[in-house]
C-alpha cells in the first residue's frame, strides 16, 4: 500500500490529502503493537500526497525516524533518544500533533524491549503536563481496554484465517516417540500435494509477526499513571469507579497479584485521598490488604494507608515500614513494645501490626517455611491485649469463614460442613498457623477458643467424611497420617486427595490434642460427644493397626488427655474402648518403642492420677487394668529372655509399670510365668541389668508369691529355685534399696512358707541400715546378728538354710571398705567350712558348686583388702577338707602350718619382700608339678595377676616377680587354658592404658612358656578335626573352666597346631604391625614371644617367619624415635640369643638391608654393636665362642662409621645432632672391632685387618691415622682376650707384624686397569677421595703403624700373664723376640720406639738367655734416647723412665753408672710437682731408691718430696710421696738428729690446714708405727701421743679424729706396760679438771679408746675408769637437773649452753657401754653405773646423749630379767619404772627421734611392759579410760592432747600397764593431729607413732587374749585413725598405714574376730558422730557468729595459699 502511494504521489497531476481524514483512518495503526503498521502509517502521514501543517509534519518525521530504528539491542540507544526528544516537538495548541505522539509514545509500550518502557511514560507524562486531558482519554481508554483484555485483538480476514488453519495435521501413531527428519520430510510432501504453496507463501508474508503482551501492556500503562499521577488523582472519579469495578468487594474476580501491586503503587501517590469518592471502601481495601502474604503488597498496601495521614499511624510510619523490611524485621520486632503504646492510638495502630504481622507469617519462605518467623511474631504479639488477639483469631478463621458469621452459636454444637471454595491448603495452613497460636498465645485467646475448636472439629469432620466417602475398602496406611506440616505445606494435590485429607485430619487431631494441653481448664465436653461420633471412634478399631510405626495423632490425643486430671476420664466417658484399645498398642504386630513408650506414658499417668483422685482410679484406671496386665505380660514374654529387651529403657519402663500394678494380679499362671521370666534377668550383673530394674522385679516377686501355690510346698522344684534365687540375689545386689526389697521378697516367701521366718529375721539383721543415717549401714544389728550366727546358730544351720548366709557373706567380703563386716563374713564362711569337713555330702556339694567358685570370682576384685581375706577363707578350706581334691592339692601352700612361709599368709602381706617370696615359693611347687591346669588357671593365675600393674602404682621388683611367675604356670596349663591367658592379655594391652608396658611384658613372659609339641606333620585327615576346637580360647577368656591336662595325641596335637598357625600367630603378628609411632615402645618386645612360638614351628615355616619377623623389626630401626630403637635393639638382642648363632648372620645382614644411607648407617653400627656386646657377654656367651661368619658384614658395617662418608660428616665442625646413634656410633664401631678380635679364630684375622691395610694405602691424613691408631689398639687388646689365639700363635703373630713379613699385608692385589672406561678393582671398602686414574700408595709409609699393633698385642700379651715361662717351646718362641725388640729402639719413629720401651722392660722380665746380653744396650738406648730429648715432656720420654725403672727395679744385674744417675735425677727434680708428669717421675724416683744408689741428692729430692706429701691436693701424688718416703726412712741411713726433725716435721704437720694434707701425714705416720723399731716407737710416743690426742679434741674433721684413734689405738700396741701406765695417769689427770670442760671430754673419749684396745685387760684399770666416767656422769645429769625445773622436762625446753656441751656426756656413756661390752657383770654391781644418772640424761637436750642412754639402759635390761617391779625406791621399784616409762615416752615426742633411738625405746618400754604385766591386777585396775573413747582426730583439741597433765595418768588409781598404754595412745594420736594441722613437717615425725604402733605389736605378741581384750581400745584408737586418714599424704604416712594393717591383723587373731569388731566399730562411730556434731556446730556458728566463721574461712583460704606456695616451689 505503502508503494503503490508513492508511486502515485510521484504523478505531476496528483492533488495532496488532507491530514485530518487520513489521519483518522490511521490513527489506530499509530497504536498497533505491530512495527509495521506503525511505520507504514507514518510513512503514509508524512508523505508528499498528505499534506500536513508545519509542526505536524516535523512531528511526523520525527517519529517517523524513530520508528525506522530497529528494535533490537544495537538501535536501542538511539531509539531512546528520539524518544525523549519527541514531545519537545509539540508545538502549543497542535492538538493533532499531541494526539500523534500521544499515540505512537503509548503504542511504544506494547514494544517488547524493556528499555523503552520507562522512556515512554517519562514522555508521556511530559506530554500530559501541557495536553492533559488529551493523554488522560488515551491513557484511561488503553486502561480499559487492558484491563477488560479487548486491547489487541485484531480480527484476521478469513483468507488469511483459512490459510493459517492449516497445521501439522500429519497424523501419527505415538507423536511423543517421533523422528525429526522423517517429520519434515512428511511435512514437505504434504504442502506439494495440496498445491497450495504460493498461497500459503503470500498469506504468510502477510501475517504481522509482532507480540503483544497484554499483562505487561496493561502494568506499564499504570507506570504511566504513576508517573503522571497528578492527571491520575485529578480524574479519581473516573479512575477509582474503574478500579473498584476490578478489585473491589463485588469484583467477580480477585486481581492477579501483579496488576494489584501496579495499581496500588499509583495510588500510593496520590496526595489527598480523603477527597475519593469511595474514601472508605478504598480505606477499608487497604488495611484488608495489610495482612497479605506478600511482603511488597503489604509495603504498598500500608504507603496507600499512610496517604490518609492518620494521625495514629504516621508517627508510627518507619517502625511500620521496618517490619516489612527483609532484614531488618526481627531486629525491629525485637524493639516493639505494645505497652508504650498511647491508649488513643492503639485500636487503629495494634491492628495495623496485627495484620502486618499476620501477613509475614503466612510468608513460606527460608528452609524452616516460615516456623521461625511465626514464633518470633506470635512471641512479639503477647504484649497484645486479648481482645486485641481477637483480630488475629478472626483473621485466621475468616477464609474458612465465608458465609458464616465470625460469631459463635449458642446451643448444642453440631458440625457442619466446611464451606464451598475453602481450598484444602487453606485448611492446613489454618491448622499450622493454630499450632503456633496455641503454643504461644493460646491462653490468650480462650475467649475465641470455641470459634476455633468449631472449626477444627468441621475441619476434622470433613475430611473424615471425604475420606470415608472416597474410601474402597483400604485400609489406611498409618505411615500416611505421619506427614509433617511443614511437608503438607509445600506439597500442591489436587483438590480431594486422600493424603491432604489424612493429613488434614492428622492436623486437626494434633490441634485438639494442643488444646488440652494448654495450661488452661476448659469444658470440652460440649464438643466430645459429635468429636467421638465424626472422628474419634470410627477410627478406634484401627486404632492398634494404625499406630505399629508411630504414634498416631489420635493416639498422642489420648496422651493428651492422659496428661491432665480433668480430662482423664474423656478416655472412658464417651466411649469405653478408647484404654483397651490403647493397651492393645502394646500387642501389636512389628509395633515399635515409641509406640510403646508413648502407652508406658499414658498408663504411668493414668497411675499417678489414680493415686491422687479414687474418681479416676474407680472409673478410668481399674476398669481395664486386667486388659493392661494382660497385653504387659505378653509383652515380657515376647522378650523370651532376652536381656537387652528387658534392660532397655522401654523394658525398664515396663517391668516399673508391672511393680506398681503388682497387686492387681490374680492369674496363677501369670504369676508363674512372670517368676520364670524375671529369674534369669534377676541372676544376671547390675552392669547387664541395672540394680534399679531390679528393685522392681523384686518388688513384683513380693506379690507373686501368694498366687504361686507351688511355694508353699519345700519340696518343690518351684520353691526351690525360688529359694536359690532369693539367695542368690543376696550376692549380686548392693544398694541399700535392692537389699532392703530382697530382704522384704525374702519375708514374702517366709509368709508363704513360714519354715525360713527366722532366716529371713536373720538376714534382716544382716543387711540393717541405720534409720538415721543415709545408705549407713546399721552397724550394731549387723554385728550382733554375726555374732549370733558365728557363735551359736552356724552349730544348728541345715545345709539349705546356709545357702542365703553364704551368699551374703560373698557379698560382704567383697566390700573394700568397712573392716568389722568383711572380717566377720570370712568368719561365717569359715564356719560353714568347718561344717563341710564336719559332715561332707551336701555340704561339699553346696561348697563345690557355690561358695568355692563365689571365692575363686573374688580373686578378681582390685581391692587387696578383699583378696587378703577370701585367701583366709580359701586357706581355712585347704586346711580343713580333707576330701575335695582340688583343695588337697593346695595344701602343699601352707608349708606344713609354718606361718612365715605359708603361701595365703604371705601374697598379700604387707612387707612387698613376703609377698615377692611368697610368688617364688608358687613357682617353686608349680615347677615340681604340684598343682593342676586347672587350678592355676582359675585361682593363682587371677591372683599372681593383680600385681601385674604399673610399676609407679606398686614395687616393680614384685610386678616383675609377678609376671615371672605367670610365665612359669603357663608352662603348666593345658592348651585351652594357655591361649585363653594369652588372649586375655592382648585384650588387655589393645586397651592402651598405663599398663600397657607390663601387659606386653607378660605376654612376652607366657609366651617363652609355650610348651606344646609342634615339631610332628600332621595329615590332612587329622587336621579336620582341628575345627572343633576353633573357640575354646574365647570361651576361656570369659571364665577359666577346668581344664583336662595337655595330651600328645594327634587330635589334641592338629587342635593346638591349627590355633597357633591360624590364630595365636597371626594374631600376635597383627599386634605388632598394627602399631603407630607411639606404640613402638610398647608392642615390640612381643616380637620375642613370636621367636618362642616359632621355634617350635617345623623347619620350614621357621624359617620364613623368623625372616618376616627380623625383617619387620629392622625397618623399625628406622624410626625417628630414640626409644623405639632403643627397645628395638634390645628385642633383637633377646632374639638373636633365642635363636643362636646360626641366624645371627642373617639377622646383621636383614639389618644391613633395612638400614643403607644417611643417619641410618649409624643406627646399623651402632646396633650391631649392641647385638655383639649382648651375644658376647652372660650366661649365652658359651653359644657365640666363634663369629667367623660376621667379620665381613661386621668390619664393613663399622669400617663405614668410622672412615666413610658418614664417618666424616659427624666428624665435620659443626655437626650437631641428637640422635646418640649418630654421636656414638664411631667408638661402637671401634668397639665392634675389638669385639670380633676377642671372637674370632686366627684365620679370620687377616679380613678383619684388611679394611686397615687398605685405609693406610690411601691416604697419610693425621686425623684418619690417629683413627687407625687406636683402632689398631683396641684390636690389640681384644686379640690379647681371645680364648682361639693360643699364646704361641699369638707370638708368632707379634713377629710377623713386628718384623713386617705378615703376608696379608704383602699379597695386596694391585690395580689393572683392563681398557677405557673400566672401572679399577679396589679391595678397599670405603674410598675416602675420589677416585682419579693414578693413586698415591701410602702404605710404605705407614707400615710402621702395624709395628706398633705388633709390640701392643705382645705388650699386652705380657701384662695379662699369658706367657708360660715354665713352657720350654714358649721360651724358645720369645727368644727371637728379644732381637725383634731391640731394633724397634733404633726406629725413626717415636710411634714404635714408645711400645718398644714397655716391650724391651717387659722382655727383661723373661728368664730368656738373650737378655744378658741385651741388657746393657737396652739401658744404654734408653738413656741415650733420653739425652737427645733434653727434656721429659714426650710422652716417649715418660715411657723411657718406665721402662728403665722396671728394668732397674726387676733386673739386678742392670746398672746405671753415677753420671747418668746423677743426670737423671737432676732431670727428675723439676717435675716433681708437675701433674702430667709425676707418674713417671716417681716410678723412677723409687727404683733409684729401691735400688739404694746412695747420692747426696737423693736426700735433697727426698726433702722436697715430703713437702709434696703435705701440700699435694692429689690423692694419688700424696701416696706416689708416702711410698717413696716411707721406702726412704727404711732403706736409707739416717742421723740421729734426721728421724726426729722428720717426726717433728710430720707431727708438726699434724696441724696442717687443709684436710688432706692431715691425713696424708696421718696414713704415713701409720705405716711408720706399724714398720717402725719398736724401740724407735717407743722413744718417741709422747711426741706422737700428744700430737694425735690434739688432733682428736681439736680437729674439725671427723675423719681426721677417726684417723688419729685409730692411731692412738695402733700406737697402745707397740707400747709396753710402763708407757702405757703414763698414758693412763695423763688421762686421769684430765677427767678431773672440771673447770676444763675439753679435757674432760677429751679424758672420756681416751678412755673409750683404751677399753676398746685393751678389751678383756681392761680389768686392772676397770675400777678407776669406772669411777673417773661415773663422776663425769653425775656432773652431767646434776647440770642437766639445774638447767631444767623438774615441771618442765620435756624435750622442748632445753639449756642451749646445757646442750652444746653434749660431747662429754656422750662419749662417757659410749665408756660404760664398751664396758659393760667386755664385762656385762658391772650393770648390776653396786658401784659399778650409776643408773640414776643415766635415767635423767634421758631427757638430755642433745639426741646423741638420748640414744647412747637409752642403749646403755637397754643393756641393763638385758642382764636383768623380767619380774614384777619391786617396792622401795630402786630403779626397778615401781616409781622407778613408771619413771623410765614416762622418761621413755617423753623421749619419742623429740624433734631429733630417729629409726634407730625409736627402736631402742620400744625395746626398752617393752621391757617395762613386760615387767607391769607381771603385776597383779587390781580391781578396776586395768578399766579403759572414758577419754580414749572420744574422737580426737580434729585439731580443735590437739593442745589438749599435748599439754595432758601427768599427774591424771600417774595416780594411784590405775595400773601402771593401763596408765602406759592410755599414754603411748595418746601420744600417737597426738603426733597424727600435729601433721595434719601443718601443711608441711619435718621428715621423721612418724617415728613416735611407729614406736608406738611397734611397742603395742609386741606387747599385742607377748600378752595373752584375755588382757589384750582389756586394752582394745587404746591399741586400736590410733590404728583406726591412722589406716583411715587420708588427708595426710607423705611416704611415712603409707609405712605407718602398714605397720598398723600388721598390728590389726595381729590384734584380731589375738582377740577374735568377734570382740575386734565389736570395739572396732565403737571406735569407728564414736569417730564419726564427733565429727559430725562438729561440722553441724560449724554449719550452726556461721549463722550463730559470722565474725568466727569468716575467720576460720581466711584461715582456710590462707592455708591454701600458702600449700599452692609450697607446691609450685617444689616443683620449681
Amino acid at each position: 500500500m505503502y508503494s503503490l502511494l508513492v508511486s502515485f504521489s510521484s504523478r505531476p497531476d496528483t492533488t495532496p490529502l488532507v491530514l485530518d481524514p487520513v489521519y483518522k483512518l490511521l490513527k489506530d495503526s499509530l497504536l498497533s503493537h505491530s512495527r509495521s503498521l506503525r511505520l507504514n502509517a507514518l510513512r503514509i502521514l508524512t508523505s508528499p500526497l498528505v499534506q500536513a501543517p508545519e509542526g505536524t509534519a516535523e512531528l511526523l518525521q520525527k517519529a517517523l525516524q524513530a520508528e525506522e530504528i530497529s528494535i533490537d539491542v544495537q538501535g536501542v540507544r538511539e531509539r531512546v533518544l528520539r524518544i525523549g526528544r519527541l514531545p519537545l516537538m509539540v508545538k502549543d495548541g497542535d492538538d493533532v500533533a499531541a494526539e500523534i505522539c500521544a499515540r505512537w509514545l503509548i503504542a511504544q509500550l506494547k514494544v517488547n524491549l524493556r528499555p523503552l518502557w520507562s522512556l515512554a511514560a517519562s514522555a508521556l507524562s511530559t506530554l500530559a503536563g501541557r495536553f492533559g486531558d488529551l493523554v488522560w482519554v488515551l491513557l484511561f481508554e488503553e486502561v480499559k481496554g487492558a484491563s477488560w483484555g479487548s486491547t489487541g485483538t485484531v480480527s484476521k480476514p478469513a483468507w488469511m484465517q483459512d490459510v493459517a488453519e492449516e497445521s501439522d495435521n500429519v497424523w501419527e501413531e505415538e507423536r511423543s516417540w517421533r523422528d525429526p527428519s522423517a517429520h519434515k520430510l512428511r511435512m514437505a510432501i504434504a504442502k506439494w500435494s495440496c498445491h497450495r504453496a504460493a498461497q500459503h507463501s503470500i498469506v504468510q508474508r502477510q501475517a504481522i509477526g509482532d507480540r503483544l503482551d497484554a499483562t505487561t501492556y496493561e502494568t506499564q500503562l499504570l507506570a504511566v499513571l504513576e508517573e503522571c499521577s497528578s492527571l491520575a488523582e485529578k480524574h479519581n472519579r473516573d479512575l477509582i469507579p474503574h478500579f473498584l469495578s476490578l478489585a473491589g468487594p463485588d469484583a467477580p474476580s480477585k486481581l492477579p497479584r501483579y496488576k494489584l501491586s501496579a495499581w496500588l503503587k499509583l495510588f500510593s501517590k496520590f496526595n489527598n485521598p480523603n477527597a475519593f469518592r469511595s474514601t472508605e471502601t478504598m480505606r477499608a481495601l487497604y488495611i484488608s490488604h495489610l495482612s497479605h502474604p506478600d511482603r511488597g503488597l503489604q509495603r504498598l498496601a500500608l504507603s496507600c494507608l499512610l496517604t490518609f495521614k492518620s494521625p495514629r499511624l504516621l508517627p508510627h510510619e518507619e517502625s511500620l515500614r521496618l517490619l516489612l523490611d527483609d532484614t531488618r524485621w526481627r531486629d525491629e520486632l525485637t524493639q516493639l513494645d505494645f505497652a508504650q503504646l498511647e491508649a488513643d492510638e492503639r485500636p487503629e495502630l495494634v491492628g495495623v501490626i496485627i495484620r502486618l504481622l499476620y501477613g509475614m507469617m503466612l510468608e513460606k519462605r527460608g528452609r524452616t517455611r516460615g516456623a521461625d518467623r511465626r514464633a518470633a511474631v506470635l512471641s512479639s504479639l503477647a504484649g497484645c491485649s486479648d481482645e486485641e488477639l481477637t483480630l488475629l483469631v478472626d483473621l485466621m478463621l475468616q477464609p474458612l469463614r465465608k458465609e458464616q458469621s465470625m460469631e459463635v452459636e449458642s446451643g448444642p454444637f453440631v458440625i457442619r460442613p466446611v464451606p464451598e471454595g475453602v481450598l484444602e491448603k487453606q485448611q492446613v495452613g489454618f491448622l499450622t498457623l493454630l499450632g503456633d497460636l496455641l503454643k504461644h498465645l493460646g491462653p490468650r485467646v480462650v475467649n475465641r477458643w470455641q470459634a476455633l475448636l468449631e472449626t477444627v472439629l468441621h475441619l476434622i469432620a470433613g475430611a473424615q467424611g471425604a475420606l470415608d466417602a472416597q474410601k474402597d475398602g483400604r485400609v489406611d496406611d498409618p505411615m500416611e497420617d505421619e506427614v509433617t506440616e511443614a511437608e503438607e505445606e509445600d506439597r500442591e494435590e489436587p483438590m480431594g486427595s486422600l493424603r491432604t485429607l489424612r493429613n488434614i485430619r492428622q492436623l486437626g487431631l494434633k490441634r485438639l490434642a494442643d488444646f488440652s494441653r494448654c495450661p488452661v481448664v476448659y469444658d470440652f465436653s460440649l464438643y466430645m460427644p459429635e468429636a467421638f461420633r465424626a472422628a474419634i471412634s470410627p477410627r478406634l478399631p484401627s486404632l492398634d493397626v494404625e499406630n505399629t510405626q508411630a504414634p498416631g495423632a489420635l493416639l498422642d490425643l489420648f496422651h493428651a488427655w492422659a496428661q491432665r486430671r480433668e480430662y482423664a476420664s474423656y478416655l472412658v466417658q464417651y466411649d469405653d474402648s478408647v484404654l483397651p484399645k490403647v493397651y492393645d498398642c502394646l500387642t501389636a504386630t512389628n509395633v515399635k518403642p515409641v509406640v510403646v513408650s508413648k502407652v508406658f506414658d499414658i498408663v504411668e499417668q493414668l497411675q499417678s492420677h489414680a493415686v491422687a483422685d479414687d474418681a479416676i482410679l474407680d472409673t478410668v484406671f481399674k476398669p481395664h487394668v486386667s486388659h493392661l496386665l494382660r497385653n504387659l505380660s505378653t509383652l515380657v514374654s515376647r522378650s523370651n529372655g532376652n536381656v537387652s529387651a528387658a534392660i532397655d529403657v522401654l523394658g525398664r519402663r515396663q517391668i516399673t509399670i508391672l511393680s506398681e500394678l503388682a497387686p492387681y494380679l490374680s492369674d496363677s499362671s501369670q504369676a508363674t510365668m512372670l517368676l520364670e521370666l524375671f529369674s534369669p534377668l534377676l541372676r544376671k550383673p547390675h552392669q547387664v541389668v541395672p540394680e534399679k530394674v531390679k528393685v522392681d522385679m523384686i518388688t513384683i516377686l513380693c506379690s507373686l508369691f501368694p498366687l504361686i501355690q507351688d511355694l508353699s510346698d519345700a519340696s518343690s522344684a518351684v520353691y526351690s529355685k525360688t529359694y536359690s534365687l532369693l539367695s542368690q540375689l543376696f550376692q549380686i545386689l548392693r544398694s541399700r534399696p535392692s537389699r532392703i526389697a530382697l530382704i522384704q521378697s525374702f519375708y514374702a516367701l517366709a509368709r508363704v512358707q513360714p519354715t525360713i521366718e527366722p532366716l529371713a529375721q536373720l538376714m534382716e539383721s544382716l543387711n540393717a541400715y541405720s534409720t538415721k543415717r543415709l545408705d549407713e549401714p546399721d552397724f550394731d544389728r549387723r554385728l550382733t546378728a554375726f555374732a549370733q550366727l558365728n557363735d551359736s546358730l552356724c552349730g544348728t544351720f541345715s545345709c539349705g538354710e546356709w545357702l542365703p548366709v553364704i551368699y551374703n557373706s560373698l557379698s560382704f567380703i567383697q566390700d573394700p571398705l568397712e573392716l568389722t563386716i568383711r572380717s566377720n563374713a570370712a568368719t561365717a564362711l569359715k564356719r560353714f567350712i568347718d561344717s563341710v569337713a564336719d559332715e561332707r555330702g551336701e555340704y561339699e556339694e553346696t561348697f563345690l558348686k557355690v561358695l568355692y567358685p563365689g571365692l575363686k570370682n573374688g580373686l578378681h576384685s582390685k581391692a587387696e583388702l578383699v583378696r587378703t581375706e577370701i585367701l583366709g577363707v580359701i586357706s581355712h578350706a585347704v586346711a580343713r577338707c580333707d576330701g575335695i581334691a582340688s583343695l588337697q592339692e593346695m595344701r602343699i601352700l601352707l608349708a606344713g602350718g609354718d606361718e612365715e612361709a605359708n603361701f595365703f599368709n604371705n601374697i598379700h602381706h604387707i612387707q612387698i619382700h613376703r609377698r615377692g617370696r611368697a610368688i617364688r615359693r608358687l613357682v617353686e611347687h608349680v615347677n615340681e608339678g604340684h598343682l593342676r591346669s586347672a587350678t592355676l588357671a582359675e585361682v593363682f593365675i587371677p591372683l599372681v595377676g593383680n600385681y601385674i600393674v604399673p610399676t609407679d602404682t606398686l614395687d616393680h621388683h614384685l610386678v616383675n616377680e609377678a609376671v615371672n611367675a605367670v610365665g612359669q604356670m603357663a608352662r603348666r596349663l593345658s592348651w585351652g587354658a594357655y591361649h585363653a591367658l594369652v588372649q586375655r592379655y592382648m585384650k588387655r594391652a589393645k586397651q592402651k592404658d598405663a599398663a600397657e608396658r607390663v601387659y606386653v611384658r607378660t605376654i612376652v613372659a607366657v609366651l617363652d612358656s609355650f610348651h606344646f609339641p609342634m615339631e610332628e606333620v600332621l595329615s590332612s585327615d587329622e587336621a579336620q578335626t582341628m575345627e572343633s576346637a576353633a573357640a575354646e580360647g574365647e570361651e576361656a577368656l570369659a571364665e577359666p573352666k577346668p581344664l583336662p591336662e595337655p595330651v600328645r595325641d594327634t587330635t589334641n596335637l592338629a587342635r593346638i597346631q591349627d590355633a597357633v598357625n591360624t590364630r595365636l600367630l597371626p594374631s600376635l603378628i597383627l599386634y605388632l604391625e598394627k602399631r603407630d609411632e607411639t606404640e613402638d615402645s610398647l608392642r615390640i618386645p612381643v616380637a620375642v614371644g613370636i621367636v618362642q612360638i616359632a621355634k617350635h614351628l617345623s623347619p620350614e615355616s621357621r624359617d620364613a617367619q623368623i625372616t618376616k619377623l627380623l625383617t619387620v623389626l629392622s625397618q623399625a630401626l628406622r624410626s625417628k624415635s630414640q626409644e623405639t630403637r632403643d627397645l628395638v635393639r634390645d628385642t633383637l638382642c633377646r632374639i638373636a640369643c633365642i635363636l643362636g648363632p646360626g641366624y645371627l648372620p642373617l639377622l646383621i645382614r636383614e639389618m644391613r638391608a633395612a638400614l643403607l644411607r644417611g643417619p641410618h648407617l649409624h643406627v646399623l653400627a651402632y646396633s650391631v654393636h649392641t647385638l655383639l656386646v649382648h651375644v658376647t657377654t652372660g650366661d649365652h656367651a658359651s653359644a657365640f665362642e666363634t663369629l667367623d661368619d660376621c667379620v665381613i658384614d661386621v668390619a664393613a658395617v663399622s669400617a663405614e662409621v668410622i672412615f666413610g662418608e658418614s664417618g666424616k660428616d659427624v666428624q665435620a665442625e659443626g655437626f650437631k645432632t641428637k640422635m646418640r646413634e649418630v654421636r656414638g656410633s664411631s667408638s661402637k664401631g671401634v668397639d665392634s672391632f675389638a669385639l670380633l678380635a676377642k671372637y674370632i679364630t686366627p684365620p679370620k684375622i687377616s679380613s678383619l685387618l684388611l679394611p686397615i691395610r687398605n685405609i693406610l694405602q690411601e691416604t697419610e691424613t693425621l686425623k684418619v691415622m690417629q683413627q687407625v691408631e687406636e683402632l689398631l689398639r683396641r684390636i690389640a687388646g681384644g686379640l690379647n682376650s681371645n680364648a682361639h689365639l693360643v699364646p704361641a700363635e699369638l707370638l708368632v703373630l707379634c713377629h710377623t707384624l713386628i718384623s713386617q713379613n705378615a703376608r696379608f699385608l704383602k699379597d695386596v692385589p694391585k690395580t689393572e686397569l683392563r681398557g677405557k672406561g673400566v672401572k679399577r678393582t679396589d679391595h678397599a671398602i670405603v674410598q675416602l677421595k675420589r677416585r682419579s686414574a693414578h693413586d698415591s700408595d701410602h702404605y710404605a709409609n705407614n707400615s710402621f703403624r702395624f709395628v706398633v699393633f705388633g709390640l701392643e698385642l705382645f705388650n699386652t700379651a705380657y701384662r695379662r700373664g699369658r706367657f708360660d715361662f715354665k713352657d720350654a717351646s714358649m721360651m724358645s718362641r720369645l727368644e727371637p723376640m728379644v732381637a725383634v725388640i731391640g731394633n724397634t729402639l733404633y726406629s725413626s719413629h717415636m710411634q714404635v720406639v714408645g711400645p718398644g720401651f714397655k716391650a724391651a722392660a717387659a722382655i727383661v722380665k723373661c728368664p730368656l738367655k738373650s737378655v744378658d746380653k741385651a741388657l746393657p744396650v737396652f739401658i744404654r738406648q734408653i738413656i741415650d734416647v733420653i739425652r737427645q730429648a733434653g727434656s721429659t715432656e714426650p710422652e716417649a720420654i715418660q715411657t723411657a723412665f718406665k721402662s728403665l725403672a722396671t728394668i732397674l727395679r726387676d733386673h739386678p744385674g742392670a746398672q746405671v753408672k753415677e753420671k747418668d744417675l746423677v743426670y737423671l735425677l737432676e732431670l727428675l727434680t723439676p717435675d716433681l710437682e708437675e701433674p702430667s708428669r709425676q707418674a713417671a717421675v716417681f716410678t723412677m724416683l723409687r727404683a733409684i731408691v729401691a735400688r739404694r744408689f746412695v747420692v747426696p741428692e737423693i736426700y735433697d729430692i727426698m726433702d722436697k718430696v715430703a713437702d709434696i706429701m703435705v701440700t699435694s691436693q692429689s690423692p694419688s701424688v700424696q701416696e706416689l710421696c708416702r711410698g717413696a718416703l716411707l721406702q726412704f726412712l727404711l732403706d736409707y741411713p739416717q742421723g740421729k738428729g734426721r728421724l726426729k726433725n722428720q717426726l717433728t716435721f710430720l707431727v708438726k704437720n699434724l696441724t696442717y690446714v687443709y684436710e688432706s694434707g692431715r691425713k696424708s701425714v696421718m696414713e704415713l705416720l701409720s705405716a711408720m708405727v706399724a714398720k717402725f723399731e719398736t724401740g724407735l716407737v717407743q722413744k718417741y710416743s709422747d711426741l706422737l701421743f700428744v700430737g694425735l690426742v690434739m688432733v682428736v679434741a681439736n680437729d674439725e674433721s671427723a675423719k681426721c679424729r677417726e684417723m688419729a684413734a685409730e692411731l692412738i689405738k695402733a700406737l697402745l700396741t707397740r707400747l709396753g706396760t710402763k708407757q702405757r701406765n703414763v698414758i693412763m695417769s695423763h688421762v686421769h689427770s684430765w677427767s678431773v679438771q672440771q673447770a676444763q670442760p675439753q679435757l674432760t671430754r677429751v679424758s672420756a673419749q681416751m678412755y673409750g679408746l683404751i677399753v676398746d684396745f685393751l678389751k678383756s685387760d681392761v680389768a686392772s684399770h676397770m675400777s678407776a675408769i669406772l669411777e673417773d666416767m661415773n663422776s663425769l656422769l653425775r656432773r652431767s645429769a646434776f647440770a642437766l637437773e639445774a638447767a631444767s625445773s623438774p615441771r618442765e622436762v620435756s624435750d622442748h625446753h632445753g639449756n642451749d649452753v646445757l646442750a652444746q656441751g653434749w660431747q662429754t656426756p656422750y662419749h662417757t656413756l659410749l665408756v660404760f657401754s664398751k664396758a659393760l661390752r667386755e664385762e656385762p657383770g658391772l650393770a648390776t654391781e653396786d658401784g659399778g653405773v650409776d643408773w640414776s644418772s643415766v635415767v635423767t640424761l634421758l631427757l638430755f637436750p642433745h639426741a646423741w646423749v638420748r640414744t647412747a642412754a637409752c642403749r646403755l639402759l637397754g643393756s641393763l635390761f638385758a642382764a636383768v630379767p623380767v619380774s614384777a617391779p619391786k617396792s622401795g625406791e630402786s630403779l626397778f621399784s615401781r616409781a622407778g619404772m613408771e619413771e623410765i616409762a614416762a622418761k621413755l615416752s617423753l623421749q619419742l615426742k623429740s624433734e631429733n627421734l630417729d629409726e634407730q633411738l625409736s627402736l631402742q625405746i620400744v625395746k626398752n618400754l617393752f621391757y617395762v611392759g613386760k615387767c607391769f604385766c607381771a603385776l597383779e591386777p587390781q580391781p578396776s585396775g586395768m578399766e579403759v579410760p572414758v577419754d580414749d573413747m572420744h574422737d580426737t582426730s580434729e585439731g580443735d583439741q590437739t593442745e589438749e592432747l599435748e599439754d595432758m597433765d601427768d599427774d591424771s595418768l600417774q595416780n594411784g588409781e590405775h595400773h601402771p600397764l593401763s596408765r602406759l598404754f592410755s599414754r603411748l595412745s595418746y601420744q600417737a594420736r597426738a603426733s597424727l593431729i600435729r601433721r595434719r594441722s601443718k601443711a608441711r613437717s619435718a621428715a621423721n615425725w612418724s617415728q613416735q607413732p611407729a614406736a608406738v604402733l611397734k611397742w603395742f605389736a609386741a606387747m599385742v605378741s607377748y600378752m595373752d587374749g584375755d588382757v589384750v581384750e582389756q586394752f582394745l581400745v587404746h591399741i586400736l584408737n590410733p590404728v583406726y585413725r591412722i589406716v583411715e586418714d587420708d588427708t595426710v599424704r607423705d611416704p611415712q604416712m603409707e609405712e605407718l598405714k602398714t605397720l598398723a594393717v600388721e598390728l590389726q591383723d595381729l590384734v584380731q587373731t589375738k582377740v577374735g574376730t568377734s570382740r575386734f569388731s565389736n570395739v572396732y566399730n565403737g571406735i569407728r562411730q564414736q569417730v564419726l558422730s564427733v565429727r559430725r556434731d562438729r561440722k553441724a556446730a560449724r554449719v550452726i556458728q556461721s549463722t550463730t557468729d559470722p565474725v568466727v566463721a569468716a575467720k576460720r574461712r581466711l584461715q582456710r583460704n590462707a592455708a591454701k595459699k600458702q600449700s599452692r606456695k609450697r607446691k609450685n616451689e617444689e616443683f620449681l
